[in-house]
């Protein structure tokens, strides 16, 4: 019996690069599995606001509304009157939801923000707005990113014209979640909107960056908004935005929709994420950060904290000192006003308990029962180095002012009458239990000041209160590294082996960390206490990098370990000459040995989401490569045959000498043309050659690997379910026509002989609601008809054996079997071009799903030229039988394909809208030469015979 693998499948054996890929892909899908069930996993940490009262969502009638958008005010409790008879006095501040948001995520920061307003019983009043954005996926699909940028301009002028007179604002302020944020940015595109209206945005976990250009649209809106908002370096704000401020604050690691570095913008007054906020120290995933309570509190004092100034500032300036406050550098109370720390301060009080401690450089105070009285700690400072330094920590020391320098008064020459206040420069930290502040003094910084004493306060407590000094020669506790990619990978990397108890401070300093070529490698730093003397102990690890804001902090307490997560991405390019360092403020009971680990499946899983968005050029870049191989073969072969796609791939030298030759050429693309390839999601590696040829080879090599499974298991398909499919289909028109299964019979057959129904029928469904759907109903029928195709060949093989045997011992005859698969290899990777064409277009096809009861076409559609001129094409190549026998030209069909994959690799793998017209381009040129076969004409048939004679063998066989 014939072998039906033999002739249908008819694979090589995989090479061994294969199976090196093979291994990429299977750590690369485990490492992006770990992180996508990151958040399922991790416990979060963030405590959820809750409603006091029932919210009420009060709409108001917008002007010129296109009916799909809507405009609410929030409410609830005793305010509830008032705002449904319109009546407002407060500061108005609009929700803006994002991608797939609701109005109704408004709810957290508006209650909270309420339950403020009537626990403090201030006079700042702030009215809650909210906008129904119809729930749109607008991260995906750009089209809709001007019409919600209009319509939240005109809820603006709505709002404002609600205000009685006496009553009427002079500034709004904006909050937008995710692409919310994009939208409020995007309002001053319009050269008509007044900028003097909005004074602040916020925005929450917002990609100032795009996460992926899935349209043109999307590409050209961001655009618009970086030409007014600048980029930070050679393109500065625009002047009229200057006394707008913008803060951004991200979700951090857990949020895997938005990446950290998403959320970063130059031109953004403070950038922060929520693992670094005071007071949050927690990551949030994407939806989280709007209802994360710690968090939410944090924006509610910003907002209060901003609306009443007691200072000289300017508004913008005073706004700046608050958000930096509350976002990065907390140094204690809740609320932030002008006089928080006064320079000078008052230092001799009655009926304190004056310590002095004269030659010991480390101090450990410990209260456990708290004190009656007030404690005074003076340390002299007896000519110290220029290099010395001194860190504190106080613990469950409430008062604001703790840490001073003075000079002694020269009557006593010991004690000072005041002192200068420098506690404004401690932060309060992340801890396990009690309260935590850290300040790092510079000696010589208080002895330009002329003072010669340290005084530290604590006030009288009942609760357990503790001071740690430390004071050292900066040299003694500051290592410096040079920064490898690859520290920790097999070993953890030994930082520090702290040995010594009292001590508390220790510093390393991380040199040419920004040069590193994993830009998102995933390290984890951790405390190992080694020898304790008691029993509960507490140490912080800090990540400070100096032009940012924010701190990430590590714990390790009893029996409670948080590594820090540290991560390049996490940190903006900067042209700063200071360095980023880690910072280790210990237990001083405790000895620790302090290493550095590489997490391996984390960067596995973060490169893998991140540079997945390169995934469908590189599926272009092979498919296309496939077809330069079965064109290449039908130009040379004498068989006028093209093999299966498993056997057109490219060898992997001829793969690499491309790359390297392309990215030769991209490199020299990048330095000239900046803007032809802008940077997206974590793709930002384009310009830099080493870079590029690593993560490429890579890329490409995991994307052989996927596409040679998932086409093995495409053909499994096709072999085993030709028929179940025909079965379904029969099954759908019957159902769908309410006739018998003869009718449907005659239905389906009458398609697959007459296929250019169904173009017509996918050109009249695109044009009528979207070019995707046709696309879609097209590459079903694709598949059918593949289905149907092997189906035929299958059963030519099975039927061949009673052939054999009828005609060979009955006539004598030797019967031929006529099986050529050229038709089904070329059309199975013209239906992979098709259906990777489908996947760059399927955004339109969900966004027209989500307005299909406002609309039943969907305008702007991108897809729809690309529809229109692939049924086209698809009406004219189903009814012919490709590829033609001998035909000219196929040699520069194959250069072709080649040229397109090499435009796909320069200019497709952060511009994925790029990728559909090129590769429909592609689809257009081989049906113009297999329809005008006629007027091209052959190819010389003398070389054919030449190339024939001198083959060793026949080819008798069954292609």
């Amino acid at each position: 019996m014939v072998d039906v693998w033999k002739y249908v499948i008819k694979m090589k054996v995989p090479s061994p690069v294969s199976y090196v890929s093979a291994i990429l892909l299977i750590v690369f899908t485990a490492g992006v599995y770990k992180q996508l069930t990151l958040t399922q996993k991790t416990a979060n940490n963030c405590e959820m606001t809750f409603m006091f009262e029932y919210p009420h969502f009060v709409e108001i009638s917008v002007p010129m509304n296109r009916g799909k958008y809507n405009l609410y005010a929030y409410t609830e409790g005793q305010t509830m009157e008032k705002i449904k008879s319109m009546k407002f006095y407060g500061t108005p501040v609009i929700f803006i939801p994002g991608h797939s948001g609701s109005y109704r995520q408004v709810r957290s920061i508006a209650s909270v923000n309420i339950r403020k307003m009537y626990h403090i019983q201030s006079n700042i009043k702030f009215d809650f707005f909210t906008v129904d954005l119809n729930e749109e996926y607008s991260a995906v699909f750009g089209g809709v990113l001007l019409q919600q940028t209009a319509f939240v301009s005109q809820c603006i002028d709505t709002i404002i014209k609600t205000y009685e007179y006496d009553y009427k604002p002079t500034s709004i302020i904006l909050i937008g979640h995710s692409m919310g944020g994009i939208i409020a940015k995007g309002l001053f595109i319009d050269p008509l909107f007044d900028t003097n209206l909005v004074e602040l945005i916020i925005t929450l976990a917002t990609p100032h960056r795009p996460l992926f250009l899935a349209d043109h649209y999307m590409d050209s809106y961001y655009d618009q908004v970086e030409k007014i908002w600048g980029n930070g370096l050679d393109k500065p704000r625009s002047s009229f935005l200057s006394n707008i401020s913008l803060l951004s604050i991200g979700g951090g690691h857990r949020d895997l929709m938005v990446w950290p570095c998403l959320t970063y913008t130059p031109h953004a007054d403070i950038n922060a994420l929520s693992l670094a906020i005071p007071g949050v120290w927690t990551s949030t995933d994407h939806q989280c950060i709007l209802w994360c309570k710690s968090l939410v509190k944090s924006i509610v004092r910003v907002l209060f904290d901003s609306a009443e100034s007691d200072s000289d500032d300017t508004i913008y300036e005073w706004r700046k000192k608050v958000s930096s406050y509350h976002f990065d550098k907390r140094s204690n109370g809740k609320w932030f006003h002008s006089n928080l720390h006064p320079v000078t301060v008052k230092l001799n009080e009655p009926n304190v308990i004056e310590w002095n401690e004269t030659y010991k450089l480390q101090r450990s105070i410990s209260l456990e029962k708290g004190t009656a009285m007030p404690i005074v700690i003076h340390l002299p400072l007896v000519e110290k180095s220029l290099n010395y330094e001194m860190t504190a920590e106080a613990v469950n020391i409430d008062y604001h002012d703790w840490v001073f320098s003075c000079k002694p008064d020269y009557r006593s020459k010991k004690h000072c009458l005041f002192g200068t206040n420098w506690s404004s420069n401690s932060t309060i930290s992340v801890s396990k239990f009690m309260k935590r502040r850290h300040i790092t003094l510079k000696l010589p910084n208080v002895h330009k000041l002329g003072h010669a004493n340290l005084v530290f306060k604590i006030k009288n407590t009942k609760k357990p209160t503790a001071l740690n000094i430390d004071m050292y020669e900066a040299s003694d506790r500051t290592n410096e590294m040079t920064w490898r990619f690859w520290y920790g990978v097999f070993n953890r990397y030994l930082l520090w082996n702290v040995n010594v108890f009292e001590t508390i401070q220790y510093k390393t300093i991380l040199h040419g960390w920004l040069d590193s070529i994993c830009m998102h490698c995933v390290y984890n730093v951790h405390m190992v206490p080694i020898k304790c003397s008691k029993k509960n102990h507490h140490a912080v690890s800090k990540f400070v990098v100096p032009w940012t804001q924010g701190i990430l902090h590590g714990i390790t307490s009893d029996s409670y370990v948080e590594p820090l997560r540290i991560s390049l991405e996490n940190i903006p390019l900067s042209n700063a000459t200071n360095d980023p360092y880690l910072q280790f403020i210990l237990d001083p009971k405790c000895n620790y040995r302090i290493e550095l680990e590489l997490s391996i499946m984390d960067t596995i899983g973060t490169i893998g989401l991140k540079y997945g968005l390169t995934f469908p050029s590189y599926i272009g870049i092979i498919i296309l490569l496939v077809l330069s191989n079965q064109f290449s073969q039908l130009a040379s072969s004498t068989k006028d045959d093209c093999s299966i796609y498993h056997n057109s791939l490219p060898s992997i030298i001829r793969v690499f000498k491309t790359l390297a030759f392309t990215i030769c050429f991209l490199t020299v693309m990048q330095n000239q043309w900046p803007n032809i390839n802008k940077p997206i999601g974590g793709i930002d590696w384009l310009g830099h050659p080493l870079k590029a040829m690593i993560f490429s080879s890579l890329l490409y090599c995991i994307t052989n690997s996927f596409m040679y499974f998932a086409t093995v298991a495409l053909w499994m398909m096709m072999l085993f379910w030709g028929k179940a499919i025909n079965e379904l289909l029969v099954r759908f028109i019957m159902k769908t026509l309410r006739k018998n299964a003869t009718l449907s019979d005659w239905i389906l057959y009458g398609f697959g002989k007459l296929p250019i129904a169904v173009s017509m029928i996918a050109i009249l469904i695109s044009y009528n609601t979207c070019g995707t759907v046709g696309l879609i109903i097209s590459a079903f029928f694709y598949y059918f008809l593949l289905c149907t195709m092997v189906q035929d060949c299958i059963d030519q093989l099975i039927y061949y054996p009673i052939i054999f045997f009828k005609e060979y011992f009955m006539k004598g005859e030797k019967p031929g079997l006529n099986l050529s698969l050229t038709s089904i290899h070329l059309h199975f990777s013209l239906f992979l071009l098709w259906l990777l064409i489908c996947g760059c277009h399927l955004p339109c096809s969900i966004e027209w799903a989500r307005n299909y009861h406002h609309s039943k076409s969907l305008d702007p559609d991108p897809s729809l030229i690309s529809s229109l001129i692939l049924n086209t094409c698809a009406g004219i190549m189903w009814q012919m039988d490709i590829p033609k026998r001998n035909l000219k030209f196929y040699t520069q069909l194959s250069n072709l394909c080649i040229a397109a994959s090499i435009i796909l690799f320069l200019f497709c793998q952060t511009a994925l809208f790029r990728i559909a017209p090129i590769l429909t381009l592609v689809f257009v040129v081989i049906t113009l030469h297999q329809c005008f076969s006629s007027w091209i004409g052959v190819q010389d048939s003398t070389d054919n015979q030449v190339s024939g004679a001198n083959d060793k063998t026949p080819q008798k066989k069954v292609e």
